[in-house]
C-alpha cells in the first residue's frame, strides 16, 4: 500500500508539473542536460586549445561545454550528453567511454584519433559512435571498429581538422536530434 501511495503521488506530482491546460505527457519527462565535453589532443593543454570552434558552434545552439586536454578527460567521473575528442583525445574520450557502460553519452565524436591500438566501441554501449578521420594523416587517422558512422574528411591538417568546416558540420548534424 505504501509503495501505492509513493506512485501515486509521484504521478500527482507530475501531472501538477504540466503547462496550464496541457495533457501532453512529453512535457513532464526530465530532459537530459545539454552538456557536452570536448578532449584536446596530445600537447593541447590551454583552453580552449584546438576545439575553440566546436566549443561555439555547440554554445550558439544552447550546449553547455567543457573543453579538457587527454590527460584530464582519464579522469572523468560523469559522463555528458556528448563526448567529441580529436587526435589523443579521441582516444581518451573513447577509453573512458568505455569504462562507463550503463552511464554512456548519447553521441561520441571521433576526430582522427591518433594512430594506436585499434580501438573497438564498447559492444555494450547504446552510444552512438562517430568516426571522422582522414586514413592519410601519419599520426591520426585511426579507424573505429564498429563506428555506426565514418566519414572521411581530407584535405586539411590533422592539428587543424577541429576548425575545418566540414567537420563541425558534421557534427552539428549528429547533434541536432539530441537538442529536443
Amino acid at each position: 500500500m505504501n509503495k501505492f501511495l509513493a506512485l501515486a503521488a509521484a504521478g500527482a506530482f507530475l501531472l501538477a508539473g504540466c503547462g496550464e491546460g496541457s495533457t501532453n505527457i512529453e512535457d513532464v519527462r526530465p530532459q537530459k542536460p545539454k552538456t557536452a565535453v570536448l578532449v584536446n589532443g596530445l600537447g593541447v593543454y590551454g583552453n580552449p586549445g584546438m576545439m575553440g570552434a566546436i566549443q561555439e558552434a555547440l554554445v550558439k545552439r544552447g550546449w553547455k561545454v567543457t573543453i579538457l586536454s587527454h590527460t584530464q578527460a582519464k579522469h572523468l567521473t560523469v559522463m555528458p550528453r556528448v563526448l567529441i575528442g580529436h587526435s589523443m583525445g579521441a582516444n581518451a574520450a573513447l577509453k573512458r567511454s568505455q569504462i562507463f557502460i550503463r552511464n554512456h553519452p548519447d553521441l561520441i565524436v571521433s576526430i582522427d584519433a591518433g594512430r594506436a591500438p585499434l580501438f573497438h566501441r564498447a559492444p555494450e554501449s547504446n552510444a552512438r559512435v562517430i568516426d571522422i578521420s582522414c586514413p592519410w594523416h601519419p599520426i591520426g587517422g585511426q579507424k573505429i571498429v564498429g563506428a555506426d558512422k565514418k566519414h572521411e574528411v581530407c584535405g586539411t591538417a590533422h592539428i587543424a581538422m577541429p576548425h575545418d568546416r566540414r567537420v563541425i558540420d558534421i557534427i552539428i548534424k549528429e547533434v541536432e536530434p539530441l537538442n529536443g
